[in-house]
């Protein structure tokens, strides 16, 4: 993802102001319709930038903002995604229910997809980070609406064996992916080894973003978008560890709400929740380090990806984390050379050599950006670390109101980056909802 021009920043004089902010944006990215057929209601990402297609994680997040102010956006914006599952649990990162401006982009669009689009021209072939699990958990809560649990859990369910059955040939309990844009956090240093960044070229935006597009012309062209065919060409096989978290953490939301209404189904969930929990804490657990480390699969052998990012934080998430690993991981989290920056949480560790905290083309290489802190916090609440929560919630309080609502920010100064009033970051208002600021 290319970053656009920030423009004029601007800050707002209370929460209560944020907050509105936070919902006229939301609204301004409203895409409604029909389109092959089926109806169609969410919130694209930004105004400009980014396409107006529905993106899972984006919108997973405007589910969650939506339920403290009008839910029904959110339920018609996960009914709207839901729409194009797969019959073995698929659900797609991006689906094409908005329309490209201008027939020159248009015919750019064609042009780009005979050499390395995707296998039909509704919806990509890769997935995204699956949160959705908290996005209907946001709903349940606002609604205590069992009809609705019945309608949306059991295609979550199918979703995660999806990943299960798809995405951990291995059998180590860690799901892959196989794309950097299937974990959102793009081109985190954590996937230069598997990328074949040279020590050298590491945060360049030409030695690392044209990779992603080759990735998508090989599969499409010596691979025919199969995944297991995609597997085993291992051009990019990552187990992450923060896509492993949030997957084994989401077993256990779905257990949670499986429970009230069918205990057989919550019972299943939770067994899986503590299988996924205890391969990522047994398996990527580096002692020598005292955090958390990711891997990728290369030439038939799996390598350790060193690079510390916010993702060796998000085992936090999990119920079963022993309290010696819990006690690092928050002891990390709070080491200002690392993590506690005047305005965390930064996506990579200022400890590491490619941290950079300034506008750059490459994303994720040092710049803070909300969601991440959301991740956090949400285990940090999950493991009675709310004072620890609380006050990374100040510092996000403070970083809107003093500059805006961006898509990412330097987390030593505050200033904004990437696109104004982006959907996700308006996360927020869950936090201060469930923290009662």
């Amino acid at each position: 993802m290319v970053e656009a021009s920030t423009g004029e920043r601007k800050g707002y004089p209370s929460i209560e102001a944020m907050t509105d902010a936070c919902y006229d944006y939301l609204q301004s990215h409203e895409c409604k319709g029909e389109k092959w057929g089926k109806p169609f209601q969410f919130y694209y990402p930004a105004s400009t930038k980014y396409s107006h297609s529905q993106w899972l994680w984006d919108s997973g997040f405007h589910m969650i903002s939506w339920s403290h102010r009008n839910v029904q956006n959110a339920i018609a914006d996960l009914r709207t995604m839901l729409q194009m599952q797969q019959p073995d649990g698929f659900i797609p990162e991006m689906v094409f229910w908005g329309e490209e401006q201008g027939r020159g982009k248009r015919l750019l669009v064609k042009l780009v997809d005979k050499l390395m689009g995707y296998s039909n021209d509704r919806f990509t072939d890769i997935t995204q980070m699956p949160m959705l699990p908290f996005s209907l958990r946001a709903i349940w809560n606002a609604t205590k609406d069992v009809a609705l649990l019945k309608e949306f859990l059991p295609p979550l369910v199918a979703y995660f064996d999806w990943w299960e059955n798809t995405r951990d040939p291995d059998g180590d309990g860690l799901v892959s992916i196989v794309h950097p844009w299937e974990s959102g956090i793009d081109a985190s240093p954590v996937y230069d080894p598997a990328l074949g960044v040279k020590e050298q070229d590491r945060g360049k935006f030409w030695k690392t973003y044209p990779k992603f597009l080759l990735l998508k012309k090989d599969y499409r062209q010596k691979a025919g978008w199969d995944v297991e065919k995609i597997l085993a060409m291992e051009k990019f096989n990552v187990e992450d560890v923060g896509v492993c978290s949030v997957y084994a953490a989401g077993w256990g939301v779905l257990s949670e709400l499986a429970s009230e209404y069918d205990q057989f189904l919550s019972a299943r969930c939770k067994d899986k929740q503590n299988f996924f929990e205890k391969a990522v804490i047994y398996k990527c657990w580096n002692p020598r380090l005292d955090r958390f480390v990711s891997f990728y699969h290369q030439g038939g052998e799996e390598h350790v990806s060193y690079a510390e990012t916010a993702q060796s934080l998000f085992p936090i998430m999990f119920e079963t984390i022993p309290q010696e690993m819990l006690d690092k991981v928050v002891g990390t989290l709070q080491e200002p050379e690392k993590f506690w920056l005047p305005y965390p949480i930064p996506s990579v560790s200022r400890a590491e050599p490619t941290f950079n905290p300034n506008r750059n083309r490459l994303l994720w290489r040092g710049t803070t950006w909300p969601i991440l802190a959301w991740f956090v916090m949400e285990g940090l609440m999950k493991n009675n670390k709310e004072d620890v929560a609380r006050q990374l919630l100040d510092r996000w309080v403070e970083l809107y109101l003093k500059n805006g609502i961006w898509e990412y920010y330097n987390p030593l100064t505050g200033e904004g980056f990437g696109e104004e009033g982006i959907g996700m970051s308006t996360v927020i208002v869950d936090m201060l909802a469930r923290l009662k600021q």
